[in-house]
């Protein structure tokens, strides 16, 4: 095989390497989206509306996958009323915590910019009023649903467990600075 031939090869293998390492994680929803929160639970969207550059994300709390965002793409979770402290994991690692409310929605906007080798995707709650509310319809409309296949799920989380509780660890201990929820950002 000639040397160019075998280079290309060699480049197109590891091309796909790289764009299938999350290949089936989640997939698009189907149906419609189930209209507020259930009794006593707070819904929090995640939201990453930008089209260019690439990025992607892993929201977890604790050792528990709550989505996994792409471009153009949101999903949300109704999650029990309380403490909740969530992880954003792409080259780097963000902690959203906060005191989410019963009957209320909370926007988590993610947003990507470059970073060594990879994108980094950043994200920052949006307030209830002024421009942040328009933002907020504004990024689910420009965005596909998407949901979690459950059977890629228990392997991921188990893969990546002990890194993720020591994440947690932390942000507990103050390492790792976090973004508070305020009531200003449930609707």
């Amino acid at each position: 095989m000639p040397l160019v031939l075998h280079r290309s090869w060699l480049l197109l293998l590891l091309l796909l390497a790289l764009t299938t390492g999350c290949a089936g994680l989640n997939r698009y929803a189907e149906g419609p989206e189930v209209t507020g929160p259930p009794e006593g639970s707070a819904r929090v969207y995640f939201a990453l509306p930008q089209g260019f550059p690439s990025g992607q994300a892993y929201v977890v709390e604790n050792t528990t996958l709550l989505g996994f965002v792409q471009n153009n793409q949101y999903f949300y979770v109704d999650v029990p009323a309380g403490e909740h402290l969530f992880m954003l994991i792409s080259e780097q690692t963000e902690g959203i915590r906060g005191n989410f409310e019963a009957g209320k929605t909370y926007h988590l906007k993610l947003y990507i910019t470059p970073g060594f080798m990879s994108t980094r995707v950043y994200w920052t709650p949006l307030e209830t009023t002024g421009e942040d509310a328009k933002t907020r319809v504004e990024d689910i409309e420009e965005s596909r649903r998407v949901e979690l296949n459950p059977d890629k799920v228990p392997k991921w989380e188990a893969k990546y467990a002990d890194r993720n509780r020591k994440r947690v660890e932390n942000f507990e201990a103050g390492e790792d600075d976090v973004t508070i929820i305020e009531p200003k950002h449930g609707l």
